[in-house]
């Protein structure tokens, strides 16, 4: 990028000119934990466990699906990546922030909605009707299925995840960074992002409690809501108004 850097990647760059790593793992982690995507991997492999009693799978089930899930989500974010770099940032940047910056406020203040318990109004999660023709996926517990299950969970739970990492990827391009630098940011926080999963893959298939782990996904899942809330909302309003 040439000339002045933009008032978001001059913040977030330090003084040798490298994006803030912290940031990038506070918002990979904070994405990695949205209900969606763990709330599929706890049935997958509770469906393994205790309808098709395959034990012996759960592993190579679980791994499968965290790389799918991994490689199709590193390709939507590199997607991102491309698009919003198109923008002209000497004229169009804060345009682009504007618009990103009100995306993820208005996304940070429905999390929050949920957070409190409040049902009216609109919700970031898998559309029932998806969930539904998701489940049937599950129940064919297939290798070639449960590829094309985490295609489409990863697809279908942008509702949860995408807001983030659109910011994510408009502050990458703001960065003024060589793209393989950029993409070795994008590798790094994917596996932030299927890292809450492989924690569930391994506690399920060390211990098979899918009982407990219902119950904290049940528990957990207000204060994912919180944590999605809290990153949306700062990530919003340094876009808007810092």
């Amino acid at each position: 990028m040439n000339g002045e850097c933009t008032r978001l990647a001059c913040y977030l760059q330090g003084r040798e000119g490298v994006l803030s790593l912290p940031m990038i793992t506070v918002a990979g982690l904070v994405d990695g934990i949205n209900p969606c995507a763990i709330g599929m991997m706890v049935m997958l492999l509770g469906y393994l466990l205790v309808f098709a009693k395959k034990p012996e799978r759960v592993i190579k089930t679980g791994l499968l699906y965290v790389g799918t899930v991994f490689a199709t989500y590193l390709i939507v974010g590199l997607g991102l990546y491309s698009f919003v770099s198109q923008f002209d940032l000497s004229g169009g940047a804060n345009v682009l922030n504007w618009v990103v910056g009100g995306g993820l406020l208005i996304a940070g203040l429905i999390q929050f909605k949920d957070f409190l318990g409040i049902t009216a109004g609109p919700h970031l999660r898998i559309p029932t009707a998806s969930k539904t023709r998701l489940q049937g996926l599950i129940e064919k517990t297939s290798y070639p299925t449960t590829i094309v299950l985490g295609i489409l969970v990863t697809l279908l739970e942008t509702p949860c995840s995408l807001p983030i990492y659109v910011g994510t990827a408009t502050i990458l391009s703001q960065s003024g960074m060589a793209m393989p630098l950029v993409v070795l940011y994008f590798l790094y926080y994917n596996l932030l992002f299927v890292l809450p999963l492989i924690v569930v893959l391994v506690v399920m298939w060390r211990g098979q409690k899918l009982i407990e782990m219902k119950e904290w996904e049940h528990k957990a899942k207000r204060w994912m809501h919180l944590a999605l809330a809290i990153v949306l909302l700062a990530m919003g309003t340094w876009l808007l108004f810092i």
